[in-house]
């Protein structure tokens, strides 16, 4: 009997799940979008492995992939890609570096999360939503102020000037537009899990450590403006995030003020100047408490991890060695100046994941983290390339022959943004799913007979995946329906902004809460179909989880595709069709494919176990030998057809030299953020 194994009709489902996911999330962006790619290949993955043991976790392959690919959303990704083809070499060569760093982060941790699923026992694997559910809800919260149209947290911050629409970086919290928050607000969640968890045990010592903490902080601030060092101190930790230097030729003087642009640290320090002492020692002082009290029970202890290290490399990284002069040079420690730094918050999540696994002997997840990364690198900045290359026949930049331009123009036009680096690039990072899940399908033991721990588990994962998720994304489409579009010299908007109730005609809500109310009433419909399934099969469910596998595949992927296209339709343009088009296709073969050709179950053969030294260590050997081979012969490529010019298309985005983005270019005060 031989061991499960990814046949090519497995192949093709991953990466075309990933595709469509891929060009989907274009089209909604940011962390919520990322998780749509990350829930489909992961459910792929588990359906096609051969394996039972995977099939009976399709809940968990589904939460733990969309988590896992959510992460990179946050990335500001596209300007590195663009320096790759601005004919300008260092800032070339240094593109496709930064390029196949965020691409390794993202497929890095989409892939390990989603071997998470696999890898770890279902005891380990279901007692890790309780604190997550921690941190689930105090974002929720931060959901609920930052993004929907009640304006909470501008309303709060209205006197700091805050306007977070055009001019987010008066917010007093906005630090260099990363993740810091979130990673904070997670540490919260989890420090108030670990307290409860441990029924407020020694909560004394945690206010003793607190108000300790605040005095000698205190104390510390006290003491430099006593001595008068505190303004040396200050101007050895901050610094304006510009060229204050760069001379405005038409009038001879500074072309930005340093007052108007944004420095280091977040406006909340120079408004509350005189309170950063206590308040830094307060967060001390209880970082204090938990490390030497915290038992960080339930799986806490990989989400501490990562939490502290994302805070620790963004504040080493963006905010400290930025004050280096030898970053000063160059617009600091910073992957895309002026562009945010959510980067380094993701590569300090990505550390303190590979450390834990790698401190708790989990081997097959360090692999898993490491080989994911790799393919996941060489998938962006292949497509980068590719692109490139196909805006290359016909470009004005390349001849000045009328009639070749003019044949190349339709193609030239194409969406190729929407081609290459979403769906794709989408394609390629598959690979970053399917090769690692592959090899490890037939390396893992396999598991018989698991006791179904938490089984209410199982139904929090599709109700986040099959409606939180999919309502964080779909509900961005409300904005598009009620916009206001032109035709000739009238206007009109495709859902009016507010709807009366039918036969209720004093009740006026927005198009945004008539959406949210019905979504609601949706999901509690699934939650009680699936609480009665528990208790008494529902006909309509399969059951064998390959058929139950098959049922969420297909409908999380067909309301996501109708809900895209639902988005577009409004103003829908032949353009779309490389988009809308292609992805309706692709998503009619992962229905065949899903349908034809999954496996029925498997008698999966004992497996013994594999010995992961080696291939952890041919899988770092292959990230050094992708990055370089990308960084070099992809330059070569791009400059062989276009030497020092830039290719014309997108954005012209330069990381060095007198132009550089930061420096001419700096994100101020007063203009809006971009």
């Amino acid at each position: 009997m031989r061991p499960p194994s990814f046949p090519t009709s497995a192949v093709l489902l991953v990466l075309l799940s990933l595709s469509i996911g891929w060009g989907i999330r274009g089209n909604y962006g940011h962390e919520a979008g990322a998780m749509i790619p990350g829930a489909l290949a992961a459910i792929a993955a588990a359906l096609m492995s051969g394996r039972e043991d995977w099939r009976k976790r399709v809940p968990y392959f589904a939460f733990f992939g969309a988590l896992g690919w959510a992460f990179g959303g946050s990335i500001a990704y596209m300007v590195p890609p663009t320096y790759t083809q601005t004919g300008h070499l260092a800032t070339q060569v240094y593109g496709f570096f930064a390029t196949f760093l965020e691409a390794f982060l993202w497929a890095g941790i989409g892939g390990a999360a989603t071997a998470y699923a696999a890898v770890e026992d279902r005891e380990k694997l279901t007692a890790i939503f309780r604190p997550l559910l921690w941190i689930f809800g105090i974002w929720t919260i931060q959901y609920v102020i930052q993004d929907t149209p009640f304006d909470i947290q501008d309303q709060l911050f209205s006197a700091f000037g805050a306007d977070r629409s055009d001019f987010r970086q008066r917010d007093p919290l906005y630090w260099l537009d990363s993740e810091w928050l979130e990673a904070m607000l997670a540490l919260m969640a989890l420090c108030a899990f670990d307290l409860w968890d441990r029924r407020f045990s020694k909560f004394g010592h945690l206010v003793l450590f607190a108000v300790g903490g605040a005095a000698v902080g205190w104390g510390i601030q006290s003491l430099l403006t006593t001595t008068g060092w505190q303004t040396t101190f200050v101007g050895a930790l901050v610094h304006p995030q510009g060229d204050i230097s760069l001379i405005d030729p038409s009038t001879g003087a500074p072309k930005f003020s340093s007052e108007d642009m944004l420095t280091n640290w977040p406006l909340l320090f120079s408004k509350l100047p005189m309170h950063v002492g206590w308040l830094l020692g307060v967060v001390a002082g209880i970082g204090g408490y938990f490390w030497h009290y915290g038992a960080w029970r339930s799986g806490s202890a990989l989400l501490v991890r990562m939490a502290l290290w994302s805070m620790i490399v963004f504040l080493v990284g963006p905010v400290l060695l930025s004050n280096l002069p030898i970053f000063q040079s160059v617009g600091g420690f910073r992957l895309a100046p002026p562009r945010g730094d959510s980067w380094s918050n993701i590569l300090g999540c990505y550390i303190g994941l590979v450390l834990h696994f790698r401190k708790t002997g989990q081997k097959p997840m360090v692999f898993a983290a490491l080989l994911s990364g790799a393919l996941g690198g060489l998938a962006l900045t292949t497509a980068q390339f590719v692109k490139v290359l196909c805006v290359s026949p016909g470009n004005p930049v390349l001849t000045d022959n009328a009639a070749a331009i003019e044949f190349w123009k339709h193609w030239r036009s194409a969406n190729w943004h929407s081609i290459a680096l979403e769906q794709f690039a989408g394609f390629l990072y598959g690979l970053a799913i399917v090769i690692p899940m592959g090899m490890l399908a037939s390396r893992l033991p396999v598991r018989r007979d698991e006791p179904r721990a938490r089984p209410w588990t199982e139904i929090f994962a599709v109700v986040f995946v099959f409606n939180i998720v999919a309502y964080i994304n779909v509900v961005k489409n409300v904005r598009d329906w009620t916009e206001v579009h032109k035709i000739g010299d009238g206007i009109f908007r495709s859902v009016a902004e507010f709807l009366r109730a039918p036969l209720i005609g004093n009740i006026t809500l927005s198009a945004w809460t008539w959406f949210t109310l019905m979504w609601l009433a949706f999901t509690a419909c699934v939650v009680i179909v699936l609480v009665r399934h528990r208790k008494q099969p529902v006909a309509l469910i399969p059951s064998t989880w390959l058929g139950k596998g098959q049922l969420l595949y297909l409908l999380f992927l067909w309301l996501i595709v109708i809900a895209n296209f639902t988005k577009a339709v409004t103003a829908f343009s032949d353009g779309r069709i490389a988009t809308e088009g292609m992805v309706m296709v692709n998503a009619l073969i992962c229905t065949v494919l899903i349908l034809g050709f999954a496996r029925q179950q498997d008698e999966t053969p004992a497996i013994q176990e594999t010995s992961y030294g080696l291939l952890i260590r041919k899988s770092a050997m292959l990230i050094g030998v992708l990055l370089v081979t990308t960084m070099t012969l992809y330059t070569i490529g791009i400059r062989s057809i276009y030497g020092d010019k830039w290719a014309g298309w997108g954005g012209n985005n330069l990381r060095f030299g007198d132009n550089a983005d930061w420096r001419v270019k700096p994100l101020l005060k007063s203009k809006r953020h971009n």
